[in-house]
């Protein structure tokens, strides 16, 4: 359409050369209409099924965006407050780990002290016998190492009573049950 207005107009003012001008713009004119009209598609069926497939195209684009925003919205809301909860509840099960360990050490501790004492009862129980405790009390008041083959000047290993310990030395009551 410019083109044709620019030719009409240059028509205008070419003067008595113009008459000629406006003969070949016309022409012009006509070509370009002509190559549009094939150019453009008609409001045909072709053009309709272009244009509806084109929309259901451009719905599909609009659900597809959409449903981009929901997931980064819900990713968003994972990293923002997920991920502190996760850091947390790692810290606690850290102290809970290190509770473990405390436990696991104070019951291997117990355990050796135990098998300390039962040593220890075996080995009295070997040196003094299974004599009924009358007998034993009348022994041991008439010095009775003699009796038994030991020179009174020796006295069997000497009993040592077991290292005591206090469970609050390995467990503080106020400490861990208040993190519990």
């Amino acid at each position: 359409m410019r083109l044709l207005k620019r030719n009409r107009a240059a028509g205008r003012e070419a003067g008595p050369q113009g008459a000629g001008n406006q003969k070949q713009g016309a022409a012009h004119a006509c070509v370009a209409t002509g190559y549009a009209a094939r150019l453009l598609p008609a409001a045909g069926p072709d053009a309709q099924a272009l244009e509806a497939g084109l929309e259901e195209l451009l719905a599909r684009v609009d659900e597809f965006v959409g449903m981009l925003d929901m997931i980064r919205g819900d990713s968003s809301h994972v990293v923002s407050e997920g991920v502190p909860r996760i850091h947390a509840k790692a810290a606690e099960m850290r102290r809970i780990y290190g509770r473990i360990d405390r436990l696991e050490a104070f019951v291997r501790m117990v355990g050796g002290r135990v098998a300390s004492m039962e040593a220890q009862v075996a080995r009295a129980e070997a040196e003094l016998g299974a004599f009924p405790s009358t007998f034993r009390r009348l022994l041991h008041s008439l010095s009775a190492p003699a009796l038994f083959g030991r020179p009174a000047g020796s006295a069997p290993g000497a009993f040592q009573p077991p290292a005591l310990f206090r469970t609050e030395d390995h467990f503080p009551c106020g400490g861990d049950s208040a993190r519990a």
